[in-house]
C-alpha cells in the first residue's frame, strides 16, 4: 500500500474511500480498513454487488463501515438493512436466494434451504467422493511445481458443486469461470461477464428443467440438492421452478469462487511460514483452530451491501432511509478493540469464533460447514501425501479485479512427495 494512501498529510478520507477500488488495495486492504476505523462511517464507496456488471450498472454511493462493533450492529438488525439489493435487481444478473431476500420470506426460503441442504446429504453426497478426487489431484501434482490456485484451489469447490447438485463431472470449469465473472473479482470485461451471467442462467435453467421432467415422467432421479430443492415443502410450501434455478446458481457463485480463495488462503499461510505444514502434519487436532484464524485474517469474503430502511446511527454517524451502506467483515476482523495484534497469525485465539466472515444472524452462511469439510479434506490428504511445501509468496500475486474477494489469483508452489 502506497504510504501517500494511508499516512500522506495531504490525504483525506474521501480519498482513502475513492482509492479503494485501486489494484493496489483490493490487493491488500487491511491498512485502508485500519485507517478508516479510526473514524465514523465516510460516504463515497461506488462499488458493484455480486452479478453487476462494472462499466454496465450504475453504483450507489454507500456509507463505508469497518468497525466491529458496527459491522456486528448492521448483522444484528436486518430489520433496519435491506439485503433486497435494487442494483443487482435491476441488472443482468440472477438474482441470489437468501442473499438478496428479507423477511418474512427470508424466513420460509432459509427454512427450504435447511431441508433441503442437511448435514446428513453433504456428507453422504460430499465426503468420500471428495475425499477420492482430492487424493487423484495431489497424487497428480506431488513432485511437481504448479500454481496451486489453478491446479487444486480452483478445482476442488466447482467439483463439489457437481457432486451437490447431479452435474457432469468435466461441467466444473465452467462453473468456476462463471462464478468468477458473477462476483466482480477475476479480471473480465463487461461484455464478458455478462455473457457468463447468461451462460450460468441458462445452463441451470436447462438442467433444472430437465430434472422437472424427469420426476414428472416417474423417472428415477439422483437424491442430490436440485432434487431436494423441488421437494422442499416447509408448511405446505415449496419452491417454484424459477427459484430452484436460482438456489443452484446462489449455490455456485456463492460456494465455488470463495472456498477457491480460502483454500489457497491457507496454502499462502503455509508459505508465510513454512513451519506450519510439518506442525499441522503431526498434531491433526491443530487443523480446525489453523482454519479459523485464517478465516478471521484472511477470510475471502470482504464486504455486503445493504440499502437503510429506517433512519439510524452507526458508530455516531446520521444515516438515512434509503441510504446504502458497505460493511466490511474483513476490517471487523482485523479491529484491534476485538482481535489483539489482529495482523498475527495466532493459533488458538480465545475469541477467534467472534470472527464475522461467514456473517452473523439471519444470514450465516449455510455453506459454512461445507467450506470447512472441503478444507479439512484437502489439508489431511496433503499432509498424508506431501513432505512438505515449498515456495515464496514473494512468487504470488493476489487478484486484483474487485474488492469483493481476498485471495490469491496465482500462488505458484511444489508440493514435496514423501519418497525420495
Amino acid at each position: 500500500m502506497s504510504s501517500n494512501v494511508v499516512d500522506g498529510a495531504d490525504s483525506n478520507l474521501n480519498e482513502v474511500v475513492a482509492n479503494m477500488l485501486s489494484p493496489e488495495c483490493i490487493q491488500n486492504p487491511y491498512p485502508v480498513y485500519k485507517k478508516l476505523r479510526t473514524q465514523s462511517p465516510v460516504h463515497g464507496l461506488l462499488d458493484y454487488p455480486p452479478g453487476t456488471v462494472p462499466g454496465v450498472d450504475t453504483p450507489f454511493p454507500a456509507w463505508v463501515i469497518t468497525r466491529y462493533a458496527d459491522v456486528d450492529y448492521v448483522l444484528s438488525n436486518p430489520d433496519v438493512f435491506s439485503s433486497e439489493d435494487p442494483m443487482q435487481a435491476n441488472s443482468s444478473a440472477p438474482s441470489l436466494m437468501l442473499v438478496n431476500h428479507d423477511k418474512p420470506r427470508h424466513t420460509d426460503l432459509r427454512n427450504l434451504a435447511k431441508m433441503a441442504f442437511t448435514p446428513k446429504r453433504i456428507h453422504d453426497n460430499i465426503v468420500e467422493r471428495l475425499r477420492s478426487d482430492v487424493s487423484a489431484i495431489v497424487d497428480g501434482n506431488v513432485g511437481q511445481s504448479i500454481d496451486f490456485m489453478e491446479e487444486v484451489a480452483g478445482v476442488i469447490p466447482a467439483l463439489v458443486m457437481t457432486y451437490l447438485m447431479g452435474l457432469p463431472k468435466e461441467d466444473y470449469k465452467k462453473l468456476v469461470r462463471w462464478a468468477n465473472a458473477f462476483m466482480v473479482s477475476s479480471d473480465f470485461t463487461p461484455q464478458e461477464r455478462q455473457s457468463c451471467n447468461e451462460e450460468l442462467f441458462h445452463y441451470f435453467v436447462a438442467k433444472v428443467g430437465e430434472r422437472y421432467s424427469d420426476i414428472e415422467a416417474g423417472k428415477k432421479v439422483t437424491d442430490d440438492l436440485m432434487t431436494a430443492f423441488i421437494t422442499a415443502e416447509y408448511e405446505g410450501n415449496g419452491l417454484s421452478k424459477e427459484e430452484v434455478v436460482l438456489f443452484c446458481i446462489t449455490l455456485v457463485v456463492a460456494g465455488a469462487e470463495t472456498t477457491t480463495y480460502f483454500l489457497g488462503n491457507l496454502m499462502g499461510v503455509m508459505l508465510e511460514d513454512s513451519s506450519w505444514f510439518e506442525r499441522l502434519k503431526q498434531d491433526r487436532s491443530l487443523i480446525r483452530p489453523f482454519m479459523e484464524e485464517c478465516l478471521r485474517r484472511d477470510g475471502p469474503p470482504q464486504r455486503l451491501f445493504r440499502c437503510v430502511l429506517k433512519d439510524c446511527e452507526v458508530g455516531g454517524q446520521a444515516i438515512k432511509a434509503g441510504d446504502w451502506v458497505a460493511f466490511f467483515m474483513a476490517a471487523a476482523n482485523h479491529d484491534e478493540s476485538v482481535f489483539e495484534n489482529p495482523e498475527q497469525f495466532i493459533l488458538g485465539r480465545k475469541n477467534v469464533s467472534k470472527h464475522v466472515t461467514f456473517g452473523r444472524g439471519i444470514h450465516h452462511c449455510l455453506g459454512a460447514p461445507l467450506a470447512r469439510i472441503e478444507a479439512e479434506i484437502m489439508l489431511n490428504t496433503m499432509f498424508d501425501k506431501c513432505a512438505a511445501v515449498e515456495g515464496s509468496l514473494a512468487n504470488s500475486s493476489r487478484q486484483s479485479g474487485g474488492l469483493l474477494a481476498y485471495g490469491f489469483s496465482t500462488l505458484p508452489l511444489k508440493l514435496v512427495s514423501t519418497n525420495p
